[in-house]
């Protein structure tokens, strides 16, 4: 990974930081290793995928469709549980 990409990565895994923290205050979970705060990370990171995915296509002049995006995200979580299993 080059100096930019880490770079960028760790700016987005920032802003996810300060988005957890919000949150969980929104939804009032006190600990944070609970299902509930479990539940917060993964919407968190569901959600910067999703504005980074939109980036992309915007970038590059393709529709931003959210369908798609739930299709790929689907077939990429089996191909990871396929891939544990093996």
């Amino acid at each position: 990974m080059s100096n930019q990409h880490k770079q960028a990565m760790d700016a987005v895994l920032q802003a996810a930081a300060h988005d957890i923290v919000a949150t969980l205050q929104e939804r009032e979970v006190e600990d944070r290793h609970s299902e509930e705060g479990d539940l917060a990370v993964l919407d968190v990171a569901i959600l910067h995928a999703y504005r980074v995915f939109m980036r992309i296509c915007e970038e590059n002049g393709l529709e931003v469709d959210a369908g798609y995006f739930a299709d790929l995200a689907s077939d990429l979580a089996d191909e990871v549980a396929q891939d544990e299993e093996d």
